[in-house]
């Protein structure tokens, strides 16, 4: 089998039987490698009395074959090679879903690591500290009454 008439079997049906002219190594590897380009993966190998061996094979939808066999068509209609000089790396994998806004306050500040140095001091900004709202207490007991006379 030439490579157009391979080609031409794997016209995106769910499955594709071939019986290949001449079953050799290298022949059922060329089939694999075009049907592996297209999007297809091997099924079963069946073997038959009178014609040899019968290659089965199942149509991939995993998303990275579905991409390898769209680059593949491009690559033909464009006038390029059936199959690349090198596979190309699969796509990356998606990023990770943002986060989810969230109904919790916003995390505070740990605190420092015990043997860390303390935060430096706020700067100076000229003015005064405050006055505290209360005078302080007397420094020691309140003076006795004096005590009036009796009539």
């Amino acid at each position: 089998m030439e490579d157009d008439e391979i080609r031409a079997s794997f016209d995106g049906r769910a499955r594709v039987k071939l019986l290949p002219d001449r079953a050799t190594a290298s022949n059922r590897h060329r089939i694999e490698e075009i049907a592996h380009a297209l999007g297809y993966r091997l099924l079963a190998t069946e073997n038959l009395v009178e014609f040899g061996i019968r290659l089965v094979y199942e149509r991939d939808d995993a998303p990275t074959a579905r991409r390898r066999a769209e680059l593949t068509i491009a690559r033909l209609r464009a006038g390029g090679p059936l199959l690349p000089a090198v596979e190309p790396p699969p796509p990356p994998p998606p990023g990770p879903p943002p986060p989810a806004p969230s109904q919790h306050r916003p995390r505070q500040p740990s605190r420092p690591w015990w043997g860390a140095p303390p935060p430096p001091p706020p700067p100076a900004t000229g003015v005064a500290p405050a006055r505290p709202r209360f005078p302080p207490p007397p420094p020691g007991p309140p003076p006795p009454l004096p005590i009036a006379p009796t009539p």
